[in-house]
């Protein structure tokens, strides 16, 4: 298998995350991609603003998540690529 590129991986974060917010563990099963992988690609797309990531406290077993969303400047983005 070969590798992904980064400019690839970032391309099918921001369509996940179009309809709805999802979780790095989602994330990562929707991009068949590691945990570590999602969490810098999403780190670099929220230094651009193209997402915006929120810690919370999830409700059955109380650990730390992140819940990532796109941005109105990442939905901009998407349009243009797909032009």
């Amino acid at each position: 298998m070969s590798k992904r590129s980064s400019y690839e991986l970032k391309r099918r974060i921001l369509q996940s995350i179009r309809e709805k917010p999802l979780t790095y563990a989602q994330l990562e099963r929707k991009t068949s991609t590691g945990y570590r992988s999602v969490k810098s690609n999403c780190k670099e797309l929220e230094e651009d603003d193209f997402i915006k990531v929120e810690e919370f406290m999830h409700p059955a077993n109380g650990q730390t998540s992140h819940k990532v969303s796109i941005t109105s400047r990442g939905i901009e983005k998407l349009k243009k690529k797909e032009k």
